[in-house]
């Protein structure tokens, strides 16, 4: 009796209660390559809503076979093809508190606003370039379009002809998805000419899987303006 009266005075003087432990196992979908689109639904043709990182891991909400269903941090459900990840479980542990007593919190100390974040350029075209594309990946349009167009400049200064004319190809092209992504699709469509003038082959990179159909479509019609106009261009100088 005494030792079952102590125990219940312990239950109720405990500021946080008492609690048991359970686990569980948590599946999480880790991305395994450079990048991994995320769609709208599990067909290549649906919509990207974001591209994973090597590294990033996502809660698994249902193994779909060759798709896998996950959730985003946003609250989003997107699915990704199966072959791009590796699957991982970790243990979880919940606890179930079988009595709590409030205790008074203080309230919190209204903290300052962070300052803005500044973009710290690094000194090369190709840094300035991978920074632009990692600005857009991250749906930063406007400030990758600023980085970029640096890029562009640090280019214009390579002494080496091809490979000046690959990094202004490049920071042309990441500025032409920006604009897209803006839902400028002229400006778009006039950047990405740019980029086939400067390196005729640059079609291999855009049509390598990265990108969805709506990038490829504008591409291809940039292509065909290109080839247009240097038709043109070549009967004029015939006659």
């Amino acid at each position: 009796m005494k030792k079952f009266l102590g125990v219940l005075l312990i239950l109720l003087f405990l500021p946080s209660g008492l609690a048991f432990g359970t686990t569980r196992v948590v599946k999480y979908v880790i991305i395994n390559v450079s990048a991994a689109n995320i769609r709208e639904k599990p067909t290549t043709k649906a919509a990207i809503l974001t591209v994973g990182r090597y590294g990033y891991r996502y809660p698994l909400l249902e193994d779909l076979g060759p798709w896998l269903k996950i959730k985003l941090p946003d609250g989003r459900t997107g699915f990704v093809w199966t072959p791009l990840t590796r699957i991982e479980g970790e243990k979880v542990v919940e606890k179930v508190i079988v009595k709590k007593v409030p205790v008074p919190q203080p309230k919190p100390k209204p903290q300052p606003k962070p300052p803005e974040e500044k973009l710290v350029l690094p000194p090369t075209a190709k840094g300035k370039i991978q920074m632009g594309k990692r600005l857009y990946y991250e749906k930063k349009y406007e400030k990758a379009l600023k980085v970029l167009e640096k890029a562009v400049a640090d280019a214009a200064l390579i002494s080496s002809e091809g490979e000046r004319r690959q990094r202004t190809a490049d920071a042309y092209f990441v500025m032409g998805l920006c604009k897209l992504a803006l839902g400028d699709r002229y400006r778009a469509k006039e950047l990405f000419k740019k980029v086939v003038r400067l390196v005729p082959d640059y079609t291999l990179i855009v049509t390598s899987g990265e990108y969805d159909s709506s990038v490829i479509e504008l591409w291809k019609e940039a292509e065909a303006e290109v080839e247009d106009e240097l038709v043109r261009e070549r009967m004029r100088r015939k006659y």
